[in-house]
């Protein structure tokens, strides 16, 4: 099988994310150093461009695969944990945001797994494209920020740490508020599918 571009830019953040990153965090980060954490973010921004120019490409140029469909969010997840596990091992992020916001991608994925075994789905909500754009935007900050030691503080309530501390408040809202929104969906469509099944056996 020929692989188009789009599917092989989702293939490059399926594979090379969750095996460069990684250790180039947790390896580099502890330094500490502003030129060193550009350099990171850049790479962790270049990876997390191809979730935008796969879909953008396949969209423009009717490049649109199943196979590209299904490896899609697999490699957006690979990208987001990866990360944020190697955030969380080079002591930038506490480990409890790390449980929120991996917890919160397990409870979607198993929202949209029972929603498809009763053959109807979850579409993407406005709160959930904001979070992912939020997602993106703090992780990158974090990668950046040279004067966020260990766990979640202010340390001298230094402006980058402000910013961050904004940053992680806003994407761990955004968060909790998509996956109530994306609940309270598919509890709408669940509910109005039970109702039509108990009205198909009382006929």
């Amino acid at each position: 099988m020929k692989l188009n571009v789009p599917t092989t830019l989702t293939l490059i953040r399926l594979v090379l994310s969750p095996l460069i990153l990684p250790v180039l965090l947790v390896n580099f980060l502890p330094y500490n150093s502003l030129l060193i954490n550009i350099c990171m973010a850049l790479v962790f921004v270049g990876f997390s461009l191809t979730d935008f120019f796969d879909g953008y490409l396949a969209r423009k140029n009717g490049q649109e695969t199943a196979l590209g469909t299904i490896l899609d969010p697999i490699a957006d997840k690979f990208l987001f944990y990866s990360t944020l596990i190697a955030l969380l091992v080079a002591h930038k992020i506490f480990f409890f945001w790390v449980v929120i916001l991996i917890g919160r991608e397990f409870f979607m994925m198993g929202l949209r797994q029972v929603a498809l075994e009763h053959h109807f789905s979850v579409p993407v909500s406005a709160f959930g494209k904001y979070k992912t754009a939020l997602q993106m935007s703090c992780l990158t900050f974090i990668i950046l920020n040279p004067y966020h030691a260990a766990g979640y503080s202010f340390q001298g309530l230094g402006l980058w740490n402000v910013i961050e501390s904004v940053l992680l408040f806003l994407t761990i809202s955004f968060s909790v508020v998509s996956a109530k929104t994306y609940f309270d969906n598919f509890m709408r469509q669940f509910n109005r599918l039970a109702l039509y099944q108990n009205k198909k056996d009382a006929q």
